[in-house]
């Protein structure tokens, strides 16, 4: 409908465009052109606006096209530069992380590889974690792997050439010999699959909340004197012959990304002759 409008006005005006003309030669015709200018300008004017922006749209709607293009290049350009700038940023506190427990081994501890944490077991009860090192980085079967502070969160359960899977002290399966450091207490440290608890401490052993609980070389199977846990709890009955103990890791196991592993520990190594590897 507004097409045939504009169809209408612009055949009248083209009509009385051709009056003018044929009427020029005569002596009136000046105020009738006039007066017809003062008419036709404003309608001209408005057909003009009118059909502006459906003309700007067909000249300029190559580079419209154009302009949607490189905007949705500079959007995966800058997508992509999100993504490196995350990257680094990871690697950035991978490598401070790895720098911390470094420098919290010290030398006392011997030679020792960082290794990031790559994924976790979710089975219940299970706490093992999957490392990126493995028997071409010295891991061996047995070896102590600790967190930060340098305190003792597990042992090396399984080793392939560049991956290794760690058993966490709270795993199910893990027990280890320790000593609580005060009284000199032997005990068992033992996972429970959340949690930690000492086992085989005699009822009534001098062991109180506060303690701390270090691995003992007994058995040859971990290095002396390693941060393992602190008592949080002690709890028995008259009749009872053991004592029970809850301890509490002094690492956040949940959240290990970076660990470190010593890797000239050779686990069996300080047994006797005929008692275990060497």
């Amino acid at each position: 409908m507004t097409g045939t409008r504009s169809l209408v006005w612009l055949s009248g005006l083209v009509a009385a465009a051709l009056v003018l003309l044929a009427l020029s030669p005569l002596p009136p015709s000046a105020r009738l052109e006039a007066a017809t200018s003062g008419l036709v300008t404003p309608v001209a004017a408005a057909l003009r606006a009118a059909v502006r922006p459906v003309t700007d749209v067909l000249l300029h709607a190559g580079q419209l096209h154009e302009i949607a293009a490189e905007n949705a290049e500079l959007r995966r350009q800058l997508e992509r530069d999100e993504a490196d700038l995350a990257a680094l940023r990871e690697q950035g506190v991978a490598s401070a992380q790895a720098s911390a427990l470094s420098s919290a081994a010290g030398r006392d501890l011997g030679q020792f590889v960082t290794a990031s944490v790559l994924a976790r077991d979710p089975a219940p009860g299970r706490d093992l974690l999957l490392i990126n090192r493995g028997l071409q980085e010295g891991l061996r079967v047995g070896q102590p792997v600790l967190g930060a502070g340098a305190t003792l969160v597990g042992v090396v359960a399984q080793t392939d050439d560049h991956r290794s899977r760690i058993r966490l002290l709270t795993d199910r399966d893990s027990a280890i010999a320790v000593l609580v450091q005060g009284s000199r207490t032997p005990a068992s440290l033992v996972g429970t699959g959340t949690s930690l608890r000492l086992d085989l401490v005699p009822h009534g052993a001098p062991i109180a909340g506060g303690d701390v609980v270090l691995s003992s070389a007994l058995g040859g199977l971990l290095p002396p004197g390693l941060l393992a846990g602190k008592v949080t709890r002690v709890a028995s009955a008259p009749q009872d012959l053991l004592e029970t103990i809850e301890v509490e890791p002094l690492s956040d196991f949940a959240r290990l990304e970076q660990v470190l592993v010593l890797i000239d520990f050779r686990p069996g190594a300080t047994l006797s002759a005929g008692g275990g590897a060497r």
